[in-house]
């Protein structure tokens, strides 16, 4: 409970349509059961707005009440201070606690910018994939109106998140040994029980996104790590086979 009591108003949580940290909190707030509001924000409006809405300028961002909150990790401690059951957390006595926080900051400061950059990369070669993520969003403008600026959306996104193709194509050289330790860690029983922990849903959700692009879905299908992505509901939006260059996939064995 926070302060002894629920809140007194619903969350609302800011998002950006396909956000894999945004859907990581998503499927904390469901699993506890909390009633939220979400807000769609258009690529790029979080720096110019987030500051005044929630206090950041990336998402997710949450407004509880009159506190303000930025980033998934900061949210889901804040959530199991709402809601104590279940929690996404072993309690600090046990031993897996420092091992969970561990894995979720391996997901969120390493893994999570994976996706990002190579689904980047992706959509600087196939733009209109941008609007399939954005199907069950509530945007501010209409979809014929923000369809002819996707191109350029893409190459800002790219800056952003650095998505040069060397940069993508050394996330893609990695991604096998990084598939290997989640793979471990579900072979430890760390991840992957029947109730999901924060380190799951933080993980989890970059799965889910990098295998809602084509190329990629055949190096994940079948792996142990593939089965985070049930905590979560079906990814809407996908990336086309043939986005990213044959030559990028040799390294993960999957051209």
């Amino acid at each position: 409970m926070l302060g002894g009591a629920m809140a007194a108003s619903p969350p609302k949580l800011y998002v950006l349509p396909g956000s894999h940290p945004c859907a990581a909190v998503e499927a904390a707030l469901r699993l506890k059961g909390i009633a939220f509001r979400r807000v769609d924000l258009l690529p790029m409006v979080p720096v110019i707005v987030g500051p005044i809405l929630y206090g950041g300028t990336t998402v997710p961002g949450m407004r509880l009440d009159g506190e303000r909150l930025v980033g998934s990790r900061p949210i889901m401690r804040r959530l199991d201070a709402l809601v104590s059951d279940p929690p996404l957390l072993p309690a600090p006595g046990d031993p897996e606690y420092a091992r969970v926080l561990e894995a979720e900051r391996w997901g969120d400061e390493v893994l999570q910018s994976v996706p990002r950059r190579i689904i980047d990369a992706a959509f600087l070669r196939c733009p209109a994939a941008i609007e399939s993520y954005a199907a069950d969003a509530k945007l501010p403008l209409p979809r014929a109106l923000l369809r002819p600026a996707l191109p350029m959306t893409a190459k800002v996104m790219a800056m952003k998140n650095k998505a040069r193709d060397e940069n993508a194509r050394a996330d893609l050289a990695a991604l096998p040994r990084q598939l290997e330790r989640i793979d471990g860690w579900i072979a430890d029983g760390l991840l992957g029980g029947e109730q999901p922990n924060a380190a799951d849903l933080q993980i989890g959700s970059s799965i889910r996104l990098l295998m809602s692009i084509g190329d990629l879905r055949p190096l994940i299908e079948g792996r142990p790590a593939a089965a985070l992505t049930r905590f979560f509901a079906p990814m809407v939006g996908e990336v086309p086979s043939g986005a990213l260059p044959a030559e990028w996939l040799t390294a993960t064995a999957i051209a």
